[in-house]
């Protein structure tokens, strides 16, 4: 359990600090610095150039911009009513449409006839580069065929997973920045290649739903009128800025994403979107980010200081009724006239919209005509067209992606796989079909609260997308038992105890769907179950001995009540797989495939064992989030604490066992060929013909398959460097298809950044001086092999 040998508040004073090239600081209550001089006027908006990617679309966007009136440029930039949840204003006479922007991380949302993928979260436990990219690549080929010129997708990084109870962790990828700017970078470049523009989200800080935004009317946090109380304040030092934070957001520079979506957050006690420090000095400087800097809905407070800060585009804008405020559009002109704001600025952000957008080629072929409205959605109209573009092959690709994810947690003498039960007992709410249809759920998956849901397939919010179908596990595995001829016995009421004892019994396995329901909007009050799924649990153990429990969650479940009863034979961590959630479950329960997904985030033994206060719920009008664990998130935090977890990051068992050998390391180089747009991020050494994205050394270790079945596994390699505290996750790869007694070589190629630190002092990456231990194995604390390289 816990052995903590550095204490909170010294890791708290070790770490926290700010760039010597801050101008101004205070020191707050809590002793901690934090930077306060977040103006325009110390950190001015840089012009966008083009980058090295876009030059001709620059060139093209500038020629445009530069025979708009000032009214046309204000109007592109400011949020419209139209079809779509976001639209740019149109300049039709100089051929510039309105683009339609549209949710969300999951699949294109509010409408009918677009596929539900399995959540980021999910996809990040396959631990697989290929899936994560097609993944994108599917989801960006449904928003344009069904009209959608901007993704509001993916999650690159906000939230990262600071907090184990962050109500939108599942719409992101791994706690942990190196896993995440893989995922970032493979789904920026998947949903691009498909012809739709990205949008990397929430820049920066990110990390909790309660006090968010004080616009948000219907937020069960509210504790102060509607716009009195002022957003959480993450409170970040630049170390963990840099190494954490911005890791994703830079991989989706370097991927090309066309858009990046400030937060509703304020970050160092500024706006997020009017952050000039964060937008102008970081984003648009040190990662030489070349397209827009959009609003979230409802992030955007003011006018001259967020276009000064670095906003470029601001949504809603005047759409909606002015429900989030009507910001922009008229009211900035005369800004511009007095010149508080510069009319080039104000350039500058138009063709920092226009630029992606010509570049992707949609100025000469846009996505098609569609006819729907997302308004339909709630207010159907006769001549409400839905337009179904999903594909044969996007259902296979779901249900690979929750095959795969699925992470075994426990399997007790091999009961799974399952081979031919004569009665099988499926038990839960989470195992049925929801009472109500997916369109009853408000398109954001708010269904009322008399409801039962039925099986998680995803979380809510905007980060919700609608089923066109769901499998039910009950539904898949009563296929399967008829295939059998086996006997199945559901019961869906998850507090008929009687009944429920009555019908395990008999069962030779009863299976236990459980789930944690977790949405935009609000934080998780506990790491516990929903509908007192322990107490189901422990009423099916007590009446079967051979129990199985599938969890439905969006982030850690607390398991310490029923996970070491002896009935429990197996767990298993299925996350939030999208539409086809029965077929891929069961499939892994009847050993179709060998599970292979591995945690993306720590399972605790308790809520205490992870850093404090990551949620702040304190009613005061100006609440402020210290992230004073730094870099210290996740498994680096029970790494540097020695904490040991109950199931690490990077966990998960398979049908099969593997044995690793062979660590060998050595200096290589191999010019940096992967960055589309390049960031202007400052290492030590660089002389200009060199990248930080730059290979420089390499390691091989080999992985033999010792079990009795074809199976993956994910090999991992963690770095542990002299001036760090805690592990740093630094490759993995997915090796498919081995064999019984086959063995395969890994490589793990180590980028420049990938073997530095970030220097507050010198505001740049650099190698540490030293031995940087190395170490590959099958988890955050599994791992089997050392070596080092300096």
């Amino acid at each position: 359990m816990r052995s903590a040998t550095l204490p909170l508040l010294t890791v708290a004073l070790l770490l926290f600090v700010i760039p010597s090239s801050a101008k101004a600081s205070r020191r707050d209550d809590a002793g901690l610095t934090t930077l306060s001089d977040n103006s325009p006027g110390t950190w001015p908006a840089p012009n966008a150039t083009g980058g090295n990617a876009w030059t001709d679309a620059f060139s093209s966007a500038q020629a445009l911009v530069a025979q708009m009136t000032l009214e046309e440029k204000i109007t592109v930039i400011t949020g419209q009513s139209g079809r779509c949840v976001g639209n740019t204003g149109a300049v039709e006479r100089l051929g510039v449409p309105a683009l339609c922007l549209e949710d969300g991380p999951a699949g294109v949302r509010l409408i009918q006839g677009a596929s539900q993928f399995p959540a980021g979260q999910a996809v990040a436990a396959t631990w697989d580069r290929d899936l994560i990219y097609q993944r994108g690549r599917a989801m960006g080929q449904e928003f344009f065929d069904q009209g959608v010129n901007i993704a509001l997708s993916p999650v690159t990084g906000g939230p990262l997973g600071r907090s184990p109870r962050g109500g939108r962790n599942f719409e992101g990828f791994f706690d942990d920045p190196y896993g995440t700017g893989e995922a970032a970078y493979l789904t920026v470049k998947g949903v691009q290649d498909a012809g739709v523009l990205a949008t990397s989200k929430h820049y920066i800080g990110y990390e909790q739903e309660t006090f968010r935004n004080s616009f948000n009317q219907l937020e069960s946090y509210s504790v102060f009128p509607v716009n009195v109380q002022a957003p959480i304040s993450s409170n970040i030092d630049d170390k963990a800025l840099h190494e954490l934070y911005l890791w994703g957001f830079a991989e989706a520079v370097r991927a090309g994403t066309a858009y990046v979506m400030c937060s509703y957050n304020e970050v160092n006690q500024t706006h997020s979107c009017a952050n000039a420090y964060t937008q102008n000095n970081i984003l648009k400087g040190e990662l030489n980010f070349q397209g827009g800097i959009m609003s979230d809905w409802g992030g955007v407070w003011g006018d001259a200081e967020f276009i000064n800060g670095g906003l470029d585009i601001s949504m809603p804008g005047v759409g909606i009724g002015g429900v989030l405020g009507a910001w922009w559009g008229d009211g900035l002109i005369p800004y511009v006239l007095d010149g508080t704001v510069a009319e080039s600025r104000v350039d500058d952000a138009v063709i920092r919209l226009l630029t992606p957008w010509i570049f992707s080629g949609q100025s000469a072929n846009p996505p098609p005509a569609v006819t729907w409205n997302v308004d339909q959605i709630f207010y159907p109209t006769e001549d409400a067209y839905w337009h179904d573009v999903r594909k044969i092959e996007t259902m296979a690709l779901i249900r690979q992606i929750g095959e795969d994810s699925a992470t075994l947690l426990k399997n007790v003498d091999g009961v799974l796989p399952l081979g031919t039960p004569g009665v099988i007992a499926i038990i839960g709410s989470d195992a049925g079909s929801n009472e109500l249809s997916a369109l009853n759920g408000e398109g954001n998956a708010q269904f009322p609260r008399w409801n039962i849901n039925g099986t998680l397939t995803l979380g809510g919010g905007s980060g919700w997308a609608t089923p066109p179908y769901v499998v039910t596990p009950y539904e898949a595995i009563n296929y399967r038992a008829r295939k059998m001829n086996s006997q199945a016995y559901a019961v869906f009421n998850d507090s008929d105890y009687d009944a429920i004892s009555t019908t395990v019994q008999s069962a030779d396995v009863a299976i236990v769907f459980v789930s944690a329901f977790t949405r935009e909007g609000e934080d998780r009050a506990t790491l516990y179950l929903d509908h007192d799924g322990e107490t189901l649990i422990q009423t099916v153990a007590a009446n079967c001995n051979n129990t199985i429990v599938v969890m439905h969650a969006g982030g850690p479940v607390l398991v310490e009540e029923w996970i070491d009863n002896p009935n429990v034979k197996a767990v298993i961590a299925a996350h939030f797989p999208g539409q086809e959630s029965g077929d891929a479950i069961a499939s892994v329960l009847f050993g179709d495939v060998s599970p292979s997904g591995k945690l993306p985030y720590t399972i605790g033994h308790s809520l205490d064992e992870y850093p404090p206060d990551t949620i702040v719920d304190d009613p005061v009008l100006a609440p402020q989030a210290y992230f004073s664990e730094s870099t210290l998130i996740d498994y680096r935090w029970f790494s540097a604490l020695s904490i040991t977890p109950r199931f690490e990051f990077g966990y998960g068992l398979s049908y099969s066992t593997f044995l690793y050998s062979n660590i060998y390391v050595q200096s290589v180089f191999e010019a940096d060929n992967s960055t589309i747009q390049k960031t202007n991020e400052p290492f030590e050494g660089h002389d200009g013909s060199n990248s930080l994205y730059d290979i420089i050394a390499a390691v091989t270790a080999q992985v033999t398959n010792t079990g009795g079945v074809v199976a993956n596994e994910v090999a991992q390699l963690y770095a542990t460097f002299p001036d760090s505290l805690g592990i740093w996750l630094r490759g993995f790869d997915k090796l498919k298809g081995l064999a019984p007694g086959e063995t395969r070589t890994v490589t793990f190629s180590l980028r420049r950044k990938d073997l530095s630190l970030w220097s507050t002092e010198r505001q740049l990456w650099y190698i540490p001086e030293g031995d940087i231990q190395l170490q590959v194995g099958a988890s955050s604390t599994k791992l089997y092999l050392t070596t080092s390289w300096s």
